[in-house]
């Protein structure tokens, strides 16, 4: 099981950096001189999705899952961590759309800077609670 649980930390790992990695590319996009340097971005961008990220988001999904049935977890921290988890899946998807609307160098996706802000805070909100509520398994009647 040891080597289950080190897929899933490598998995989560590589899933979490690419959250934070994403806005940072997608940030550039609207700064790109001419249309070469856009489509090498947007091939790197996407590329970076399709072929890193997602993948890992679905082996740190299907790792954690076996590794919670394996173990015969529950209780309420586990459903707060799957809901933060759920969220960080939501926030995958939002980051697959704003890929395919770049798709069009003229998409004025990413151009508002309340919105490079959004999707800077939403990895650093989700990712330390998640990581909180793996490692603290806090006993959340303690907060009601």
């Amino acid at each position: 099981m040891i080597w289950l649980k080190a897929l899933h930390i490598s998995a989560l790992t590589i899933w979490c950096a690419g959250l934070f990695y994403l806005p940072g590319l997608f940030m550039l996009h609207p700064k790109t001189r001419d249309h070469a340097d856009y489509h090498r971005l947007r091939i790197m961008t996407r590329y970076s999705f399709i072929m890193v990220i997602s993948p890992a988001a679905v082996i740190a999904i299907i790792s954690g899952t076996i590794l919670v049935y394996l173990r015969g977890l529950q209780g309420e921290w586990l459903a707060m961590k799957l809901v933060a988890v759920t969220l960080m899946v939501f926030f995958h998807l939002y980051c697959g759309s704003v890929l395919a609307k770049l798709r069009n160098p003229t998409s004025k996706s990413m151009r508002h800077p309340l919105l490079h802000l959004a999707t800077v805070i939403v990895p650093t909100v989700l990712i330390p609670v998640v990581l909180w509520l793996v490692m603290a398994k806090p006993q959340l009647q303690d907060f009601t």
